[in-house]
């Protein structure tokens, strides 16, 4: 029993000795790992809620990732924006041209969409209303797509539904509304289609996939590497600043009058001013459309002569500002003639010296020098990220594939 007990109390001892290195060596790994070293990357709080930012390399360039970060945050939600505004107004104007072109054309954009609107709503009641039946998923789908197919097959009875409404409301939209300022439909779409690929131009700059030539920088040292990238992202830089203030100037000589003579800051000057004017259009056009909509929506003509007379012209030019604007003098040349107080007028925005319709493309065509000037900025703060090792000019390797249990197994079968 004596014996017996020793073993027992000796054995005891040795597995209590074991334990304690073991917990020692887990320590101790556990500081090592928690120690850091002069490479680590040291996390940073994000800006979006999502993985926090990795800063590397200098101090001082770390306010400057945290800026890029933001930078991306808003550039990512813009072209979000953008692209979705794009998708609405191209459905809008080709749908409302579709079901406005008559039967003579001999266009088919009219049947295909009278299919489509009947396929969506006829499918839509049937599948809502058989939820509400209870039937099963089956007949559910069998009846749906029956529904569908009936939509589609109407079409041509109903080709002639609608030619007249939707020509009035085209009409309204492209001539007599707030649209018109813009260029129309086209306009607007033209433009967003150029915002949406200067924004992503930028968003490719910040990752470093923008479209380059990098076929003198894989033959070079690679000590030589760093500053030839460097040097090549100026370039580009000061290409995208200077033709940011050409496309500026064009613009400001062209579009807003002013001289080529002038000074940068006359130029800016002269921008701003008739932009002033020119958004002062966009608000009280913004009030015509109000009092148009519920004529346009009902079947209406916008410029109807009921809708707006000399008379009634005065007194909107007296109570929305324009003298205030523009001056007594010069408002005086917009205003109905004596003789013309019982005259019909077209209910849409005129200004001094000028025509409203397409006003403010000029205004939109400013996305370019502000897109260049944006990509070259871009630029510059991708050179201090990548003078300051936050960002390495070499290609990364490609993390190789770890074999899962089933290509294990596999491979043990085979063998």
């Amino acid at each position: 029993m004596t014996d017996e007990s020793e073993r027992d109390t000796s054995n005891a001892e040795v597995n209590d000795t074991a334990s304690a290195a073991r917990d020692d060596g887990g320590a101790v790994e556990a500081e090592a790992c928690a120690a850091p070293s002069n490479e680590e990357r040291v996390p940073a709080p994000s800006t979006d809620g999502d993985e926090p930012l990795e800063l590397r390399g200098e101090a001082w360039a770390h306010p400057l990732v945290r800026l890029e970060a933001r930078w991306t945050w808003l550039e990512t939600r813009m072209l979000a924006v953008a692209l979705g505004a794009l998708v609405v107004t191209l459905c809008i104007w080709f749908g409302i041209r579709g079901m406005k072109d008559p039967v003579e054309t001999g266009s088919p954009a009219g049947t295909v969409l009278r299919a489509l609107v009947g396929m969506s709503a006829l499918g839509g009641v049937v599948r809502y209303g058989s939820g509400k039946l209870g039937w099963e998923e089956r007949q559910r789908s069998l009846a749906t797509l029956g529904a569908v197919v009936l939509g589609a097959l109407l079409a041509k009875t109903w080709r002639t539904v609608g030619i007249a409404y939707f020509g009035n409301l085209l009409d309204w939209l492209q001539q007599g509304s707030s649209i018109a300022l813009f260029g129309g439909l086209k306009g607007i779409s033209t433009r967003l289609t150029m915002q949406v690929s200067l924004i992503g131009a930028s968003l490719a700059c910040s990752t470093g996939t923008h479209i380059n030539i990098d076929v003198v920088v894989r033959f070079i040292p690679k000590s030589w590497r760093k500053g030839a990238h460097m040097a090549g992202l100026l370039g580009a830089a000061v290409v995208c600043l200077v033709s940011s203030w050409g496309f500026f100037d064009f613009i400001a000589v062209s579009g807003f009058e002013a001289k080529p003579e002038a000074s940068a800051r006359e130029k800016a000057a002269q921008v701003s001013h008739e932009l002033g004017d020119h958004f002062f259009a966009l608000r009280k056009q913004l009030g015509l459309d109000l009092s148009a909509l519920p004529t346009v929506l009902g079947g209406g003509s916008w410029n109807a002569d009921e809708r707006m007379d000399g008379k009634r012209w005065n007194t909107f030019l007296d109570e929305s500002g324009f003298v205030e604007r523009f001056g007594a003098e010069k408002v005086a040349t917009l205003r109905a003639a004596p003789d013309e107080l019982t005259a019909p007028r077209r209910p849409f925005v005129v200004l001094p010296g000028e025509s409203t319709s397409g006003v403010l493309i000029h205004a939109m065509d400013l996305l370019f020098p502000i897109g260049f000037f944006m990509i070259g900025l871009r630029m510059l703060l991708r050179i201090l990220l990548v003078q300051s090792g936050q960002l390495s000019v070499e290609e990364e390797p490609e993390p190789e594939e770890t074999p899962t249990n089933a290509d294990a197994a596999a491979e043990k079968e085979a063998a």
